[in-house]
């Protein structure tokens, strides 16, 4: 029951938080030298197939579960600040921390690393930055410069919807056991099939406001999992054997049905777009590697850092303050270091790693001992 709980804070959830937003920095890198996804800043390099195999495995894996597995925890936190707090105090907390810095973003962070950062901004003639700004925000381009910040306007408006359903009916929905192999496995199959049928209803659908169409039914079932394992306490009482197995399951059996599509699907004669969409076996497919992939390693992970990573020391500490702020911020941060190693005269592989590894370490450093301390951002962040 929820009474029973422990009261003090969920240290390996804050350590796999800072990890999972850490791996969004990486996944926004690797997008730079790849031929996959859109970033602010690209390079398009001339790449080997192998490492083009390598690049779309990491992103596919990584894009599977990062922001479902984020979407579950912030789920489980939002059911616990309505049990604590109320429903109206849940909302004005969530509208300022999460519209306050999606505001922020869209009017200034965004625009600022266009313009100036990125150079993605270009007009003929030149126009000054508050001229640009101007254009944008009169053809309301700007709504759909949330950047990585289309996250924050998702859950704003999961927290909504979260409250009018407490409010109509604020009765726990979850059993107090933790979902059984079959549940998980169907629960996927859930998902599978509405992501599918969404990807085939609207083939050719790319972004509104910033957020992907096909891939936004993961986000609200991964929401409403979340809520799901707080009222039934899950996170507690799913056995280590369990998530183990889940653990593996997540990287062997996915990491072989991944194989499979590859290898038959057509991806490697270059013909990719049946995977994207469509009344296509291939869309089928990814959707439901997806979704099995999003669920097993999203468990095997909450239970490899609660049995394994449930304790913090500084640096751990260090991470847990600013990682909110890191999400925030690094997108300047890493354009701007990507832009300096195109000088630099090394292979993809090595830039790619400098810039995971160097964004990572600057948008921390930068976020907490810069941002942290400046008024007014400190208050945002």
């Amino acid at each position: 029951m929820p009474g029973e709980r422990p009261s003090h804070r969920l240290l390996y959830i804050d350590n796999l938080r800072w990890s999972a937003i850490s791996m969004v920095v990486v996944m926004h890198a690797a997008v730079t030298y790849s031929p996959f996804g859109a970033w602010y800043y690209r390079e398009y390099p001339e790449l080997s197939i192998g490492a083009k195999i390598a690049f779309a495995t990491y992103q596919s894996f990584q894009h599977a579960v990062a922001m479902g597995l984020l979407f579950g925890i912030a789920g489980f936190f939002s059911a616990g600040a309505v049990a604590r707090n109320g429903v109206q105090s849940f909302i004005r907390e969530r509208l300022r921390r999460l519209g306050l810095p999606l505001l922020l973003y869209m009017s200034l962070i965004g625009p600022l690393t266009e313009y100036f950062v990125a150079g993605s901004w270009r007009s003929n003639p030149p126009r000054t930055f508050a001229q640009d700004w101007w254009r944008h925000f009169r053809s309301g381009e700007l709504l759909d410069g949330s950047g990585p910040l289309w996250f924050c306007l998702v859950l704003l408006l999961f927290s909504a919807i979260y409250a009018v359903v407490c409010q109509a009916r604020p009765t726990q929905f979850a059993p107090s056991h933790p979902p059984s192999t079959g549940t998980v496995l169907g629960y996927a199959t859930v998902i599978a099939i509405v992501t599918f049928v969404v990807g085939a209803i609207f083939p050719n659908a790319t972004t509104v406001l910033n957020i992907d169409v096909h891939d936004f039914p993961q986000y609200p079932l991964m929401y409403a999992a979340g809520i799901a394992a707080w009222q039934g306490d899950w996170l507690r009482r799913i056995s280590s054997r369990v998530g183990r197995r889940w653990l593996w399951s997540g990287l062997w059996v996915g990491g072989a049905l991944w194989i499979v599509l590859i290898a038959v699907g057509g991806a490697m004669s270059g013909d990719v777009s049946p995977y994207g969409g469509g009344w296509h076996w291939q869309a089928a497919g990814m959707d439901a590697w997806r979704s099995f992939t999003c669920l097993a390693l999203s468990l095997g992970a909450i239970v490899l850092y609660r049995d394994r990573f449930d304790s913090q020391g500084r640096v751990a500490r260090f991470l847990t303050r600013n990682a909110f702020g890191v999400y925030v911020l690094h997108a300047p941060i890493l354009v701007a270091i990507t832009r300096l190693l195109h000088f630099l005269p090394a292979s993809i592989g090595v830039k790619f790693a400098l810039a995971s590894l160097g964004g990572i370490l600057a948008s921390f450093l930068i976020v907490g001992f810069v941002a942290q301390r400046t008024p007014g951002l400190r208050a945002v962040l």
